[in-house]
């Protein structure tokens, strides 16, 4: 390292033209980099839910709806509007069909043909007793003595009784007419953002050119797709925003903190090449960032800037009594041991997160401790160049030392009272933080984490008005028998789980068709025999003659198959290509509250187990499943993620001090600072979500930093020097602190809750790791360091415990580090 320090001071335009090149490169590969704000991308393609997703999603053209309400005049104005519309909108690429009314008279004309034996019988035996109250009502002589409760029913009321359940109306409308509602069919995924917004714009304009011709009509839209786009447009937004806003902060720090404005340089250059070669990295690769790792470039701003803040501040204290090159030399070799062990560290921290199954996190940490040990690398790099560079503008200044500043004046001891009070002030906030762990809990609320739009309101709305939620579970299956057998097994799996169900209706294209088997022809025929035996004075009553008309009409009704069906059904439950029906299930709830998203994945899982034991092959379209599995491989690899990034960086630091015990002195402040961070939260009021879990482990690199900073610093110094060393590199963690809260705090500014929640909790977590490594740590030095009065002259506070010899040569502590 002394040697490349001497070749950037004496050459730094060949180094810097090195950097340049490599950073050219990297920003056209980085450059390409998308960003893929899907739920889906989470998950890794192989897991049975995205294929399921995708597969599904190929045979029904799409997943979801895009609903567009039109409003604004008379109901009978809507209907004349949306038959102009919907051919419109079908004739788009982009849409398969267009829903917004059923032909319900077809099936009002057959019912008899969709009722079962038993729902037959049912009907008969009510027409039977219907028709001997009546001959008993015509009866002159018979007399009511009361044993009667009630009237017979109607026949008109029979027949709403017995008529079969579709689950459709003819329009779908609010119960007013004010509102029709079209539910727009797409041919692609709402997760294809590029489809999502041609969709959402083509449907936009065309409806908006139709209502030209309709005086009043106005029309808006919610759906998968436009929900998906508005999330995607805000946490752009909001990455963006948080990402120049945490440079801009991390700048004013270092521009105050050093009084120098080539400092900007020295530190902000370095953390920009890294950065470029990061998502270099990042697009060869992966080729895309998700919503986890979308914030990396906040986190890598503050976490870089503490490398370049350390040398800078290093430099400038180190100039006030050497030569440039020659407090150039002292800053880069007085850092440089610190500032690898701390990145490699904060890297083997994020590293452990490439071990989890959640493929979010597994990307995250690889980019992070990419990110990391380029960002180092390149400020030991590009730092020492620019220094030497503002340097030589002076050269006669260059070659002396700066004046010395007047020395302050010396402070007493901080009293052992106050320290000691700190240590049990921790240790009593560690026990409380202990006590109300288990009551932080996992946010249940999905949409608390997405956050609230013009369009999911208006879904809730349309929601309310239709009485069912339009976004049913697709099933596929591979023939319309497999179907029927299929949404049987699932009715009868809601039955046993009664209360607890998730669906309230299940609807296949057998329910469609006309029922089948020797019970229903014995059920149809006993009742045309019923109908045939009629007397000739029932026949001429007018209450019942209507009535009986019609039964007659439904009776001689032909049976039918598939392709007799309307369209608007059928090609609700055929797949494109003609191979496969699909069974769709409507839920009984929102899945937004993590116990109902865990019942229904349950139920699921239990459902796939039933269709496996009889034979049916099933696949899965909802994106709830996604979540499902996002919760529980994060609540399955949280605890061990956490506790293998805790034993990485103590396994670092131990490799570098080559000390367990030194290890020890050092993770355990900041081990007990992290500890705090429950206390903190229960306080805050502030919960853990898959989006700000990632933090976690990040914190645990971010803590250390500060103090392997300090040991080093410490080591090099010698006995005594802890006040010295507090003012000088103590205050630079502090920067480095601030400079880290930055990154994060800029999140603070995001709109989308789940962003958001990041920056809370990481701001919370910085503060902690702030109390053990800067504060309890330089505490439980100087408490050792006085454990015996004698030592303070000679002996260092590691030889108060019984730990290995402190190397004191400088050569000694740069072979040790």
């Amino acid at each position: 390292m002394e040697h490349f320090t001497r070749l950037s001071y004496r050459h730094p335009g060949r180094v810097l033209a090195g950097v340049l090149v490599v950073a050219l490169l990297a920003g056209l590969l980085a450059s390409r980099l998308g960003f893929h704000g899907s739920f889906v991308e989470l998950l890794p393609a192989n897991t049975v839910e995205v294929r399921d997703l995708e597969a599904v999603s190929r045979k029904a053209g799409g997943d979801g709806y895009l609903v567009l309400r039109a409003m604004g005049a008379a109901p009978e104005e809507l209907r004349r509007f949306a038959q102009v519309l919907a051919p419109r909108l079908e004739a788009l690429e982009e849409v398969r069909y267009v829903e917004y009314r059923y032909d319900t008279r077809f099936f009002t004309d057959r019912a008899l043909l969709l009722l079962s034996a038993p729902r037959l019988k049912a009907l008969r035996e009510d027409l039977q007793e219907a028709v001997r109250q009546h001959k008993r009502a015509a009866n002159p002589l018979y007399v009511d003595l009361g044993a009667q409760s009630k009237p017979p029913p109607s026949f008109e009321e029979i027949a709403r009784r017995h008529s079969p359940t579709l689950g459709v109306s003819e329009y779908l409308s609010s119960p007013d007419g004010r509102e029709l509602y079209l539910f727009v069919k797409p041919s692609g995924l709402a997760g294809d953002l590029v489809f999502a917004q041609r969709l959402v714009t083509r449907v936009r304009e065309t409806s908006a050119e139709v209502a030209r011709g309709f005086p009043g009509v106005k029309t808006d839209a919610t759906g998968a797709h436009v929900l998906r786009l508005e999330e995607d447009r805000r946490m752009r937004e909001d990455l963006t925003r948080a990402s120049l806003l945490s440079g801009i902060i991390a700048a004013l720090i270092v521009a105050v903190s050093c009084r120098r404005l080539t400092a900007l340089l020295v530190v902000g250059a370095p953390v920009g090449v890294g950065l470029l070669v990061t998502f270099a990295m990042v697009q060869v690769t992966i080729g895309y960032l998700n919503i986890i790792t979308g914030f990396l470039v906040a986190i890598l701003i503050g976490l870089g800037i503490e490398y370049g803040l350390h040398l800078a501040m290093r430099y400038a204290e180190e100039r006030r009594g050497l030569p440039a090159e020659a407090a150039l030399r002292e800053a880069v070799l007085g850092t440089w041991a610190g500032a690898l062990t701390s990145a490699s560290t904060n890297a083997a921290a994020f590293a452990a997160l490439t071990l989890a199954e959640f493929q979010a996190f597994a990307q995250f940490g690889w980019i992070a401790a990419a990110g990391v040990l380029s960002t180092v690398l390149a400020t030991y790099l590009v730092g020492p160049s620019l220094i030497a560079l503002a340097e030589r503008l002076r050269p006669l200044r260059a070659a002396q030392p700066l004046p010395a500043r007047p020395p302050r004046p010396p402070r007493g001891p901080v009293p052992r009272s106050l320290l000691v009070a700190l240590v049990v002030g921790v240790c009593a906030l560690v026990a409380y933080s202990a006590s109300v762990a288990g009551s932080i809990g996992f946010e249940p609320d999905m949409r608390k984490l997405r956050g609230e739009f013009a369009a999911t309101r208006l879904d809730d709305h349309i929601i309310s008005q239709l009485g069912r939620r339009h976004a049913p579970t697709v099933f596929l299956t591979p023939d319309v028998a497999q179907a029927e057998r299929l949404a049987s097994a699932l009715r009868e799996l809601e039955a046993r789980h009664g209360e607890d169900r998730i669906f309230s209706e299940v609807a296949s294209l057998g329910d469609f068709l006309p029922r089948t088997g020797a019970d229903v022809e014995a059920e149809r025929a006993a009742l045309r025999t019923f109908v045939e035996g009629l007397p000739e004075i029932a026949r001429e009553s007018e209450k019942v003659r209507p009535a009986l008309e019609r039964l007659e009409a439904l009776l001689a009704a032909r049976p039918y198959g598939v392709e007799a069906l309307p369209a608007e059904v059928r090609r609700r439950f055929t797949a494109l290509d003609g191979e496969g029906s699909f069974v769709m299930a409507f839920k009984n709830e929102s899945l937004s509250d993590t116990d109902a998203l865990h019942r229904f994945g349950a139920q699921m899982d239990e459902l796939r187990e039933v269709a496996r034991e009889r034979g049916l092959e099933v696949r899965v379209l909802d994106s709830n499943l996604i979540a499902y599995r996002i919760f529980d491989l994060v609540e399955k690899d949280g605890p061990w993620l956490l506790l293998a990034a805790g034993l990485a960086v103590f396994a670092m630091i131990t490799l570098s001090l080559r000390s367990l015990r030194r290890a020890g002195l050092v993770a355990g402040p900041l081990y007990l600072g992290l500890a705090c961070l429950p206390a903190a939260m229960h306080l805050y009021g502030l919960k853990l979500n898959f989006i700000n879990a990632v933090v976690l482990p990040n914190l645990l690199a971010i803590a250390v930093d500060n103090a392997v900073h300090l040991y080093h610093r410490y080591r090099e110094e010698g006995p005594g020097s802890l006040s010295h060393v507090v003012r000088t590199t103590g205050v630079a963690a502090v920067v480095a602190t601030l400079s880290n809260a930055a990154g994060y705090g800029a999140l603070l500014t995001a709109r989308h809750p789940g962003l958001h929640s990041i920056g809370e909790l990481a701001l919370l977590g910085v503060g902690c790791s702030f109390l053990g490594t800067t504060v309890l740590f330089p505490a439980l030095l100087a408490l050792l360091e006085r454990r015996k009065p004698d030592m303070a002259d000679g002996e260092s506070v590691l030889s108060a415990l019984p730990l290995p010899e402190v190397v004191e040569s400088e050569e000694d502590v740069r072979s040790t580090t």
